[in-house]
């Protein structure tokens, strides 16, 4: 699912989008001209590996997400706030791009099934 930039305001906005079992939902607004924030959640399961055993398992998420993205690049060193910032250069937010990203995130992070 994409979102023209030009369709974002300060008014927040909902969505909601699914892949291979984990929601991605929540809300996206304006900042300012080129930048967005989303606050939002991943909810569902996972599967992961063990690093001590190597087995598969399944995980239950229920994380809570606050991410900022911009239209085309975003210069860091002029701003000082202290967060990252997703950079999308087509004129659109990839919510399908964000969630795979974030499931990655989550499967290549260390995992343990008895700690989790």
């Amino acid at each position: 699912m994409k979102i023209d930039f030009k369709k974002i305001t300060q008014e927040p906005k909902s969505f909601s989008i699914q892949k291979d079992g984990v929601v991605f939902k929540g809300e996206i607004k304006r900042i300012n001209q080129r930048l967005f924030r989303i606050d939002g959640s991943l909810q569902g399961e996972i599967e992961l590996v063990c690093d001590l055993t190597g087995e598969e398992y399944i995980k239950e998420l229920d994380e809570t997400l606050a991410l900022h993205i911009s239209n085309g690049l975003w210069n860091m060193q002029s701003q000082n706030d202290d967060f990252d910032v997703i950079e999308f250069f087509e004129g659109f937010v990839d919510f399908e791009y964000i969630l795979q990203s974030e499931i990655d995130s989550i499967q290549s992070q260390y995992h343990t099934k008895e700690g989790e």
